[in-house]
């Protein structure tokens, strides 16, 4: 192959990179200002709604929630005692790709006073979009407050949002996190998986073992 003919195909190779880095990029950045508006700081804001859906996060080897997480349920307690939401669904893993968050979700809310009837269990929100598509297809939620910190929610809510529930967000920030740069730069990405995953191509669900 002459060095006229590798000249040219590196060329091409240099644009459909450029192509693909650039599409990338403005679909990361769709992903994660097409809901953005919908996002509250604090609840004075918000319209209240029948559900408050608290997205799982990882567990301590102790078996506490970590700071992230227990934040996300102190504000969906904040939330119910202010009469902004009726019932909470606390969605996450149940033990079979890591721990069970929910239980321990569960637990924690019903130590801090939530009635065990105002408490949804989804022991199958393995990920955001699974979350977000059980909560609408098994739950029947139409309306919802999602709760989660503030580099989760424009993902979160564009997932909500697309199936079909008509969703809020609020910050639930109360700590400043060690890991808050690697869990942004996973965010970024992961946004693009959201996209494709509502535009293109939906997932096969998950196995759920009994």
């Amino acid at each position: 192959m002459s060095s006229m003919t590798w000249k040219r195909l590196f060329q091409v190779s240099g644009v459909l990179v450029a192509v693909f880095i650039v599409s990338t990029l403005s679909i990361v950045l769709f992903v994660q200002t097409a809901e953005r508006s919908r996002i509250s700081h604090g609840m004075e804001m918000l319209t209240p709604a029948p559900v408050g859906i608290i997205l799982g996060a990882s567990i301590l080897k102790d078996g506490t929630p970590s700071d992230a997480l227990m934040d996300r349920l102190q504000v969906g307690v904040d939330l119910y005692n202010a009469g902004k939401i009726q019932d909470l669904l606390v969605t996450g893993d149940d033990g079979q790709l890591r721990s069970n968050e929910t239980a321990v979700m569960k637990r924690v809310l019903l130590e801090k006073g939530i009635p065990e009837e105002h408490i949804l269990l989804d022991p199958h929100g393995y990920r955001t979009y699974e979350s977000c598509k059980r909560a609408a297809e098994v739950y029947q939620i139409k309306d919802a407050i999602i709760i989660t910190q503030q580099f989760h929610l424009p993902r979160a809510l564009y997932l909500c949002t697309r199936k079909g529930i008509q969703s809020q967000g609020i910050s639930a920030d109360l700590h400043t996190y060690i890991n808050i740069r690697r869990f942004t730069v996973r965010e970024w990405l992961a946004s693009a998986l959201a996209w494709w995953e509502t535009a293109i191509k939906a997932p096969k669900p998950p196995v759920v073992y009994p």
